[in-house]
């Protein structure tokens, strides 16, 4: 199948649960762990060191992955997601709002409770969790400003996971898109990114998105241009081989806004 016969991430055959079930499922031990739980470790260092911190995170991902959620709860009292995909935003407001319909996530929640000692707690940091995300948001990548009428607080910090791969359709949009969610942080604020380095497409069941193919060079061009300083990152190359995904690492960037662009 060629790049112009893949779906992309907003089109309607992808499925928020199976993505999620598909990659990062209770049973999924290598993918799980490489796509979710690594980057969650590192985020929990990061936040314990105290080198990032503020009142307000807000989180922008694919499907229906709530994770950061479970960290960021102990550090954060205000978690704002964005999701440009409605169906996905519909599978997100019923985890926060504990309704049918949304992926199991509870071992998510298990895995943050055991970086701190505390792994028989994670029904109660679920709960907690849920009552920080305090509210989903449309972010429109169709338009000029993706918020369209919302008016957000700017955040201390921004953590973007694996979405300006998956929704990108060529590296101009990316940076764009960058650069529009580096406008919502507040200068001095925390720009996370974790990116899948050098991804041509996924697969959700019988179905094949393309992805944006981009390297960690590429990516720090253009966290520059969206007015940010890096100030940590690390690569981590992939053990996870199958035919679903064909990315070659994941790349963390910590970064900060240093000015309006």
């Amino acid at each position: 199948m060629s790049c112009i016969d893949q779906n992309h991430y907003h089109d309607e055959e992808l499925d928020p649960c199976h993505l999620f079930d598909t990659y990062a499922g209770a049973d999924k031990t290598i993918s799980k762990k490489e796509l979710v739980e690594n980057h969650l470790k590192f985020i929990y260092n990061l936040f314990l060191s105290g080198s990032v911190k503020g009142e307000t995170l807000i989180h922008i991902s694919i499907g229906s992955c709530v994770t950061e959620a479970f960290i960021a709860a102990d550090f954060f009292k205000n978690i704002i997601l964005l999701e440009s995909s409605d169906c996905c935003m519909k599978t997100l407001e019923k985890w926060i709002n504990n309704e049918p319909g949304a992926p199991e996530q509870s071992h998510f929640a298990e895995f943050a409770c055991s970086l701190k000692g505390k792994s028989t707690e994670w029904k109660k940091h679920e709960e907690k969790a849920r009552r920080a995300l305090k509210k989903v948001v449309k972010w429109d990548i169709t338009k000029e400003n993706p918020l369209g009428a919302v008016v957000l607080p700017q955040g201390d910090c921004l953590i973007a996971l694996y979405h300006l791969e998956f929704v990108s359709k060529g590296q101009d949009m990316y940076i764009i898109l960058l650069k529009k969610l580096s406008s919502l942080l507040k200068i001095g604020g925390h720009l996370i990114l974790v990116a899948v380095i050098n991804m041509s497409y996924y697969t959700v069941g019988q179905h094949k998105f393309s992805g944006l193919k981009c390297d960690e060079e590429f990516i720090q061009k253009a966290l520059t241009e969206a007015g940010c300083t890096i100030v940590k990152s690390e690569t981590h190359k992939s053990h996870f081989q199958s035919p679903l995904i064909d990315y070659e690492s994941i790349a963390y960037f910590v970064s900060r806004k240093e000015r309006l662009v």
